[in-house]
């Protein structure tokens, strides 16, 4: 109960105290990768999903990095891909296709990075867009999957799209995502390690990704 109590007091910590973005502040990047927040099984981005959308057109358009991709797998088996629906929104918002790169099989954040990086094998400056209570676990997975890849560590920047989720008729905060976000933390760590541990013991990675999902 202690360790949950303190986790919650973190991400409530670096969910309140994260700094607005000023794109003049940012330093060049070579790209932006945007993390999927939900989608429906027929292809309806989640609130979330168009706000880390538009936060990432914005940052395309103050020519912070010169290319976007989209991570995010599908909500049914024959629905469309949450990194593909992203895309297709981008390009309303005005990133060129020519300029996004898609990935469209995780379902986890875990699986968000160990997926996105082989697609960005020459990035070494990279910006990831989330909400504020998810940055720090976007870039914890982000680094773990660098180091699982076997790569160099890039360096990494954070945007926050909002502070914190919020109910769309309301407006109210969404505490449940919040709380959710404390244990995710754990149990990702665990997944990871787990990952970790299997390809130690020379487990394939293809019979070990269904354990990031």
């Amino acid at each position: 109960m202690a360790i949950w109590a303190l986790t919650l007091m973190a991400v409530l910590g670096w969910m309140l105290a994260w700094p607005e973005t000023d794109t003049t502040d940012l330093a060049p990047a070579d790209v932006i990768i945007c993390f999927g927040a939900g989608m429906r099984p027929d292809g309806t981005l989640a609130p979330a999903s168009i706000d880390r959308v538009a936060t990432c057109a914005q940052l395309y358009a103050a020519g912070v990095a010169p290319r976007v991709l989209t991570t995010g797998g599908t909500a049914s088996p024959d629905g469309p891909s949450a990194g593909g629906q992203m895309a297709a929104l981008a390009q309303d918002y005005g990133v060129p296709a020519t300029d996004l790169i898609v990935e469209g099989r995780a379902q986890s954040t875990l699986q968000n990075g160990l997926f996105s990086l082989p697609l960005i094998s020459d990035a070494q400056r990279i910006i990831i867009v989330s909400e504020g209570f998810h940055l720090p676990r976007s870039w914890a997975s982000l680094r773990w999957a660098a180091w699982q890849l076997g790569r160099d560590q890039p360096d990494i920047s954070l945007v926050m799209s909002n502070t914190v989720r919020r109910d769309p008729v309301s407006g109210r905060i969404n505490h449940r995502i919040i709380l959710r976000e404390t244990l995710a933390l754990w149990f990702n760590a665990a997944r990871a390690m787990a990952y970790s541990l299997g390809g130690a013991f020379g487990m394939a990675p293809a019979d070990r990704l269904d354990w990031l999902r």
